[in-house]
């Protein structure tokens, strides 16, 4: 059944309280994401039986309809009616402070985490997948490890974690509302060759007297993110001392020469502290229990994906991927939650005798299991039917207790799917982890299938009418 974007943006937007009530809008891959500048003037229990819409919450910094896999075109008509809107991307800097007014510490945090992993994922996972071919390619097509061609492509799949800090200060200067190129500018410093060679004149060298203690900023997060926040407060400064005759090149100059002992002083190394104390907190973790980690978030997925509160644990395994090589808690898990919304579907696919939720079945079932995005059977089955969302849960419990069990492990950065499976193999070329992946996604699939039979569900929330 072909959609029209145009009236269905058009129903949001009103059920929203109209453009007017919408300070910022944007997407990610199945969700249209708002800020509202007055959250009582939305009805999202109307936003809800919108038809095209699969599902409307409350989540940190905003509210989220649930389109699906057609959310760019809804987002591109929203913008076509109210092209208003747009000035979303450059709202006043205190926006997002008046909008989290309500919200406790940690939805903030969640918010800040959300806004500026999000963007830089689909990238990362690009390079996890060039790492994951690479492996095959070394492995079964007789590719040298000496040869240009891996060189070339190891440093592409290198590329994205390596220069992390300048993706994400770019992301965190329009959250910030900083200035984009001195943000960018700062990125690059962090992790320029002979900033990180400083390391090998000990743990702390001297700038004008002031300790630097010396680390390798490449793949990390935190101290980009601070010293972006930090950069906020330090441009308004500058605004205070430089006049506006001059402005144009002595407010940068200033703002960067504040930045640099900033930077390398205080906000880098606290960034780099709470680096090091997470990454003790899950080694150890690891040494004594290296099941629990898995066990605890396999058995959680469904509510970390409900609340975006997955996006919390990213840096984590960012920071395992530097030190030990590999993720053993977070993707091996989402094994569980992606490859269930498969199971799910497929289950009420062939259950029902509904032609909207099959049709929407049929749709969630391939998206599910080729690209691994879960939205779509999370908010347009699960929540609807309830019962569903007990199948997931069984199923991601299963997966967590079969991943706890025997060890298995993520080698390159992506969410697992069909095509992504290749991240399971290890590059020291031995199949066995790839192995037991398969297993668990088999098993995933088919305890969420027989779970979601076996509970039934209520199909009449659909309507009859295809």
């Amino acid at each position: 059944m072909a959609k029209n974007h145009d009236s269905l943006a058009k129903e949001i937007i009103e059920k929203l309280g109209g453009p007017a009530n919408i300070s910022r809008i944007f997407h990610c891959a199945t969700r249209l994401r708002v800020q509202l500048v007055n959250r009582d003037a939305a009805d999202l229990e109307e936003v809800k039986k919108i038809a095209g819409v699969m599902g409307a919450i409350d989540s940190v910094g905003g509210v989220q309809v649930i389109i699906g896999n057609d959310v760019n075109k809804v987002f591109d008509a929203a913008l076509a009616l109210y092209p208003d809107m747009e000035r979303g991307e450059n709202t006043d800097e205190n926006l997002d402070e008046n909008t989290d007014e309500k919200q406790n510490i940690f939805s903030k945090l969640l918010n800040v985490l959300s806004s500026l992993i999000g963007p830089a994922i689909p990238l990362i996972m690009v390079s996890g997948l060039l790492t994951a071919v690479l492996t095959i390619l070394t492995k079964w097509a007789g590719l040298s490890a000496e040869s240009t061609t891996y060189t070339i492509l190891n440093v592409a799949a290198n590329c994205a974690l390596y220069f992390l800090p300048i993706y994400i200060a770019y992301t965190a200067a329009k959250k910030f509302g900083t200035d984009v190129m001195i943000s960018l500018f700062i990125g690059a410093f962090m992790i320029h060759p002979e900033i990180i060679g400083l390391g090998d004149q000990g743990a702390f060298v001297s700038l004008f007297g002031l300790p630097v203690k010396t680390a390798n900023y490449t793949s990390t997060l935190i101290p980009i993110i601070l010293s972006i926040w930090a950069l906020k407060y330090v441009e308004k400064l500058s605004a205070k001392i430089v006049p506006d005759s001059i402005k144009f090149v002595f407010r940068p100059f200033l703002t960067v020469l504040l930045m640099i002992p900033l930077t390398l002083c205080v906000t880098g190394p606290i960034g780099s502290y709470c680096g090091d104390l997470l990454n003790t907190v899950m080694t150890s973790i690891n040494s004594v229990a290296p099941w629990a980690s898995v066990l605890v978030i396999g058995c959680l997925a469904p509510l970390l994906v409900l609340t975006g509160m997955h996006f919390a644990l990213i840096p984590l395994v960012f920071m395992e991927f530097a030190t030990v090589g590999y993720d053993n808690m977070l993707f091996n898990a989402f094994i569980g939650m992606n490859f269930s919304q498969f199971g799910v579907a497929l289950a009420a696919f062939l259950k029902t005798k509904n032609p909207n939720l099959k049709e929407l079945a049929g749709s969630c079932a391939v998206t599910a299991f080729l690209a691994g995005v879960t939205e779509p059977t999370l908010y347009g089955i699960c929540l609807r039917m309830k019962k569903p969302l007990y199948a997931t849960w069984i199923a991601c419990i299963a997966n967590a207790v079969f991943c706890a069990i025997f060890g298995v492990k993520v080698f390159s950065f992506g969410a697992p799917s069909f095509f992504t499976m290749p991240i399971f193999m290890n590059p020291d070329g031995t199949m066995s982890n790839f192995y037991l992946a398969i297993a668990a996604a088999a098993l995933t699939i088919a305890v969420a299938f027989a779970a979601t039979w076996i509970l039934g569900f209520d199909d009449s929330v659909y309507g009859k009418e295809n």
